[in-house]
């Protein structure tokens, strides 16, 4: 949506916070004229909708169509800028950490793994445009730094309509920070905290023309910390360029780059080993790293992007995004796998620390990724009713490849690093490694054309029809696919009245594989179907928004074995499309102002998913969990802000069938901070983490990691 402001004389403001900057209407500055006089603005225009507080007026996540949180026949949770400064939230990893619905679980230090309603969550969006991520080469994508981006939109479910391929899990959109100030504005930030932390940023925004009609905008940022893991410290750098123009009062360009270097010493591969092997638990604490002393996972990723807006004066518009993006990886590695692959039995010997075979990876890894997406979209007449239709074409390519050398350890081999594992202090020798050679590479290409409609019934009653049709082809992997999908998406919304609604929704999205039938021939794309039906509530003119949603969600065509061998391929055994994972729970969240100065948010979700043998699956991750995060400005006191917040999850575990299971209790996370500006260029803020220092697995997948304990920081803005 195109908001614009019309000529007038402009006042200087006072400076802001960073957050407040972003997340405020925009101010002007004038440049003072030879005379004296105050220059004006023809007009600037502003694009998209700001989140205000915690929560946003309208969105175009799930649909395309600019509709109020309360109109859109989905579970949708917006993470404000405003809840991430007050929250103290550095990546993509504390955010989904704080998101309803969103679970994670841990590979290793540098891979964590999102989860929604039991399944895996694969498909990003940044501005809107589509993209995969996967993390079993690690390509950095779970650390990706929040200080480019004004807020996160996740759509809970089967997202294939604007998405493409992918599990029913959720969708997550990433929106990038623009240029949206026609005066020089800006805030310098030093943080400060536990495990010698400190993170700087600086971001500035300007005009580039007297008028204000060009804009820049430019953020750097630079973390430097340590860990309570011994060995383990991580340097991350950032640097973000945006320039935003007004062509016309009804054009917008956008143009932009940015620039992430993750480095990450005395990186895990895995975890610490967790049982003994007479089946009793190891007794390593927080600050055990099982890696050696030479293990690094450095990644950098760079992403140029450019995206065109028009709006007619029908109220029609039309938007084109691209973006190429290009990801790298360079890792020295350490795994020491403890278990018997068949049993699941421990060798560990907890008297002579032998058991334990060492075996190492030195990576390379490159991603790159193409994409355009383009769209138009507005309303229409028909049968005396406005309604609104949108349409757009997409293209998608990925393209990686990944080198490596893998060596394994032991006696008699030529890399014998110890015998025993027993009071490991990470100083082993590294392998003499071999030239890399290379391990997989691939492209996936996906081209799409999606359309969908929003019919006015009535006047309380709103349907969304839409489908994608997406070409999807995959070449190097071994063998090449491809498979042409359409994909449905319908959602019905009834307003009760002003403040609440009822809807229910079908949506579709689908993940290609790569199983056999006996015949040879590869089995049709897993079918993930999501039926939903909730109610949704918004007050204070959609500041404060209430969503109850009840869901089921089935996956078909999964690949079962049937224990036959592929005609022609003996060694490759055939498998046959059946019914796969059921899932179904519930999710409440309401999220936004409850009254001037207090912003909250209070999420509750549940599930049980169970595969074809009625099994739970993912039971490291938790079924039922609850996130709460209130902020609170006395408006006595402007100048302080306090609040704090809670997450508890229910109790999870890991099956070991030589000994039954490892468990982790349920458990909760408390938060605190307070925020004073000392004046209306400085503030202080402190933030506390795990106040009661709980202390609990992030990780429990045979392997073992601690998730942090207390911890704090100090954050110093100044704002201009």
């Amino acid at each position: 949506m195109n908001r614009s402001v019309p000529p007038r004389h402009l006042p200087r403001r006072s400076a802001l916070a960073a957050a407040c900057l972003i997340a405020t209407l925009p101010a002007f500055a004038a440049e003072p004229a030879a005379d004296g006089d105050v220059a004006t603005l023809d007009k600037l225009v502003v694009k998209g909708e700001r989140a205000e507080g915690y929560s946003v007026r309208k969105t175009s996540a799930g649909t395309r169509f600019e509709l109020a949180p309360r109109e859109i026949p989905q579970s949708v949770s917006i993470i404000s800028h405003q809840r991430i400064e007050d929250q103290g939230l550095d990546d993509i990893i504390d955010v989904l950490a704080n998101t309803t619905g969103v679970s994670s679980t841990q590979s290793d230090t540098e891979r964590t793994e999102f989860y929604s309603r039991g399944f895996y969550i694969d498909s990003y969006q940044f501005d809107n445009l589509p993209t995969q991520m996967v993390q079993n080469w690690s390509y950095g994508d779970s650390g990706l730094d929040l200080a480019l981006y004004d807020r996160v939109e996740v759509v809970r479910g089967a997202t294939g309509l604007l998405t493409g391929a992918g599990n029913p899990s959720a969708s997550v959109n990433l929106v990038r920070k623009h240029a949206d100030s026609a005066e020089l504005t800006g805030s310098v930030s030093v943080n400060v905290g536990s495990w010698g932390r400190t993170r700087s940023t600086v971001d500035v925004t300007t005009p580039l023309n007297a008028s204000g009609s060009v804009r820049a905008r430019v953020i750097g940022s630079y973390l430097d910390t340590e860990s309570q893991m011994d060995r383990y410290d991580q340097h991350k750098t950032l640097g973000y360029a945006v320039i935003d123009a007004d062509l016309t009062p009804d054009t917008q360009l956008s143009v932009g780059y940015d620039y992430q270097q993750k480095r990450a010493n005395g990186a895990t591969w895995g975890g610490f080993p967790m049982l003994y092997s007479d089946g009793s638990p190891t007794p390593y604490d927080a600050s055990f790293n099982s890696a050696t002393r030479w293990t690094y996972w450095d990644t950098t990723s760079k992403r140029a992007f450019a995206t065109l807006e028009h709006e007619f004066a029908n109220d029609w518009k039309v938007r084109i995004g691209a973006t190429h993006d290009q990801t790298k990886a360079n890792d020295k590695l350490f795994y020491p796998a403890y278990n018997d692959w068949t049993t699941g039995a421990s060798l560990f010997d907890p008297v002579t620390g032998a058991g334990i075979s060492p075996s190492a990876g030195f990576y390379n890894t490159e991603r790159k990724v193409n994409a355009v997406d383009g769209y138009v979209e507005g309303p229409f007449q028909l049968f005396g009713r406005e309604h609104q239709l949108m349409a757009g074409l997409s293209y998608n390519k990925r393209e990686y490849a990944n080198y490596g050398d893998y060596q394994a350890g032991g006696p008699g081999l030529p890399w014998d690093p110890f015998g025993s594992y027993l009071d490991w202090t990470g100083d082993i020798s590294e392998p003499n490694w071999n030239p890399l050679s290379l391990a997989s590479e691939g492209t996936i290409t996906q081209k799409a054309g999606y359309a969908a409609t929003r019919l006015s019934l009535a006047d309380p009653l709103k349907l969304i029809l839409g489908a994608r049709y997406t070409d999807w082809k995959s070449e190097g992997e071994g063998a090449d696919r491809s498979h042409k999908v359409t994909t449905p998406y319908a959602g019905l919304v009834f307003d009760i009245d002003d403040t609440w609604s009822t809807y229910a929704a079908y949506t579709e999205i689908f993940q290609p594989q790569t199983l056999k039938n006996r015949e040879g021939s590869y089995l049709d794309p897993v079918d993930g179907k999501s039926y939903e039906v909730g109610v949704k509530g918004a007050w204070f003119d959609n500041r404060l928004n209430a969503s109850l949603a009840v869901f089921r969600i089935e996956q078909d065509n999964v690949g079962q074995a049937t224990g036959e061998p592929v005609q022609g391929s003996e060694n490759e055994f055939a498998y046959v499309a059946a019914r796969g994972t059921v899932s179904r729970g519930f999710e409440l969240e309401l999220n936004g102002e409850l009254a001037p100065g207090w912003n909250a948010t209070f999420g509750a979700s549940r599930y049980v998913a169970k595969d074809i043998n009625d099994s739970d699956i993912n039971t490291n991750l938790p079924q039922t969990a609850i996130k709460l995060f209130t902020s609170y400005t006395p408006q006595s006191l402007t100048a302080l802000t306090v609040g704090g917040g809670a997450n508890w999850q229910n109790r999870i575990y890991y099956p070991v069938p030589a000994y039954g299971r490892i468990e982790q209790g349920g458990y909760a996370l408390v938060s605190a901070f307070v925020r004073y500006r000392i004046s209306p260029e400085f503030s202080v803020q402190a933030n506390l983490n795990n106040l009661l220092d709980k202390e609990y697995f992030s990780q429990i997948n045979g392997y073992g990691a601690f998730g942090d304990g207390r911890n704090g920081s100090l954050t110093f803005t100044w704002s201009f």
